[in-house]
């Protein structure tokens, strides 16, 4: 009996031992499996603080280039209402030189009918003229004419008295 007892010892010791070895087998794989997902972990947060630092740094840059956009928009929008005053201001002065040039065509076409009027007087006055010294020279052989026969009646009167 002693021996039954001594081979159950045993016996009971070697399935002991036997679970230990298998307890200390899954407990070394659960610790390699632990350290594993450890340095996992340790590395998604380094990753994780590494694309921080990124998301930090685009955000800034971002941030930037949505002022420099904001401060272009402002130049632009500020340019375009100069430009536009400046249409503006063409777009009068266009107006008004529209209206000078239908005010001088407009004058034009009254400068133009009062030079035809004034040729129309001047060759009515050249016809004159030329009526006037035809009517000059008629008059003036007319008057020779006279003084011939004056001179004539004075000579002839002159010769009646002498005798």
């Amino acid at each position: 009996m002693r021996n039954l007892l001594t081979i159950v010892l045993v016996v009971v010791a070697a399935i002991l031992g036997f679970f230990a070895y298998q307890s200390s087998q899954k407990g070394n794989a659960v610790q390699a499996d632990l350290a594993a997902k450890t340095e996992a972990v340790t590395a998604l947060e380094a990753e994780k603080a590494k694309l921080t630092d990124e998301m930090a740094k685009l955000k800034a840059e971002g941030e930037a280039a949505a002022k420099a956009a904001a401060d272009a928009a402002a130049a632009v929008e500020t340019e375009a209402k100069g430009l536009l005053d400046k249409v503006t201001a063409l777009e009068a002065d266009k107006a008004k030189l529209n209206e000078m040039a239908a005010t001088m065509e407009g004058e034009r076409t009254s400068l133009s009918e009062k030079v035809m009027a004034l040729e129309t007087e001047k060759t009515q006055l050249t016809d004159q003229v030329a009526a006037l010294t035809a009517e000059k020279a008629a008059l003036t052989e007319q008057a020779a004419a006279l003084q011939a026969k004056v001179d004539e009646l004075t000579a002839a009167a002159g010769a009646a008295t002498s005798p």
